[in-house]
């Protein structure tokens, strides 16, 4: 049972779509509730629906997390795989100064500290099962500190590898496996503007343009990591950040 974050929509969507071709069941979790029923539907045709469900949930919220999570977890029998997904830059990119204490902290409560919280919530039955996955996302950015514009992103993804890091060694004598991917830029349709349309192009190209692969990377080439990292096949590998780049970093 692998249970998504962010899943209905990007690159979460992706990966739902992935786990579900490799035989997995899978929960697509989302805030937004709409998305969710409509990606689990789509899925469900394609693979079966009793074998996708959809659960709204925002999680940066912690009794969402620990109630969404919970009834997850009673539904379904079998080894359990959390991605870490929901999260993503949300505000467009400006000078570090000029964000507010509020959006700061939404952007790290998103993207790290809900990482934290759902793993809070898998743990438990992880331990009991003395096996589980947990696959963070982070970002090839946090070795750049780029693009300018990101601090608080980029800040809540270094933290995440911090905590992968952290995890993988406290819950590894129970069996428990953690990792994270780090994508390079991937340009995928979402409803948070980052960078106007322009730059967007720009940002693309001169990225593309640095990496040993000089060519755009696709949310496809990120499902093959997630998968490995997900499956019996990845077992002695753990605290480990997979930068999927193109060779944009070695870091």
């Amino acid at each position: 049972m692998a249970i998504v974050t962010g899943g209905a929509q990007g690159l979460g969507l992706e990966y739902a779509g992935r786990l579900l071709q490799a035989g997995a069941r899978v929960a697509v979790v989302d805030v937004d509730h709409d998305a969710a029923a409509a990606a689990a539907a789509d899925l469900g045709r394609r693979y079966g629906a009793h074998r996708v469900v959809a659960h709204r949930c925002d999680v940066s919220d912690e009794a969402a997390v620990t109630t969404t999570l919970q009834q997850v977890i009673a539904s379904w029998s079998g080894p359990l795989v959390l991605i870490n997904n929901a999260g993503g830059a949300l505000l467009p990119s400006a000078p570090a100064r000029s964000f507010s204490r509020t959006e700061w902290d939404r952007v790290l409560a998103v993207n790290l500290s809900g990482a934290w919280l759902c793993a809070n919530a898998v743990v438990p039955r992880m331990r009991a099962d003395g096996y589980g996955k947990i696959v963070n996302i982070s970002s090839t950015m946090v070795s750049k500190g780029w693009p300018v514009g990101l601090a608080p992103y980029i800040a809540a993804k270094a933290g995440v590898v911090g905590l992968t890091r952290a995890l993988a060694r406290e819950l590894g004598p129970h069996g428990i496996r953690v990792n994270a991917i780090a994508p390079g830029y991937v340009p995928v349709a979402t409803k948070k503007v980052v960078h106007e349309p322009q730059a967007a192009n720009a940002l693309r190209e001169r990225i593309a343009a640095e990496q040993c692969v000089p060519q755009t990377l696709v949310p496809a080439d990120l499902c093959g990591p997630i998968e490995f990292l997900s499956s019996a096949d990845s077992d002695f590998v753990t605290g480990q950040v997979i930068n999927v780049d193109g060779g944009w970093t070695f870091d």
